[in-house]
């Protein structure tokens, strides 16, 4: 994807703008640290993406989770959180401005944590390769 058509999408795609909070910090439990984004937009549908994120003066690609963490059970309440690929940095209190590329999947509840970590994983892997066909890797 040339940088026109990048450019082209990203200004059709919602933008999510939010300052990243602490969570339960199950994701790094999980070998998958988020940023979780304090934002109330329950317009968006509950699913998981791939996403490109600003991050003070760069842009990381990732993938977010938006909903209410059915396997987890502990939250009622929409949550928006991504995980950044190759990304290590401390962004507590940082502004992130978020734009969904593509849907990935609906939410699902797994019977286990090990199972939505292997599907986590799948889901990483999937939107790794819709980046690199997009040109953004």
């Amino acid at each position: 994807m040339g940088r026109e058509s990048l450019q082209s999408t990203l200004e059709e795609a919602p933008i999510i703008l939010g300052t990243v909070v602490k969570g339960r910090q199950l994701g790094r439990k999980l070998g998958f640290p988020t940023a979780n984004i304090d934002v109330n937009m329950n317009w968006l549908k509950k699913g998981v993406y791939g996403v490109i994120v600003r991050v003070k003066d760069s842009f990381h690609l990732g993938v977010m989770n938006i909903g209410v963490k059915p396997t987890d059970e502990s939250n009622l309440r929409k949550t928006f959180e991504i995980y950044l690929l190759n990304f290590q940095e401390d962004i507590y209190g940082e502004k992130l401005g978020c734009n969904i590329l593509f849907k990935i999947r609906d939410e699902k509840k797994f019977e286990t944590l090990d199972l939505l970590t292997e599907h986590i994983k799948m889901d990483i892997s999937y939107a790794e390769q819709r980046f690199k066909l997009l040109g953004l890797t």
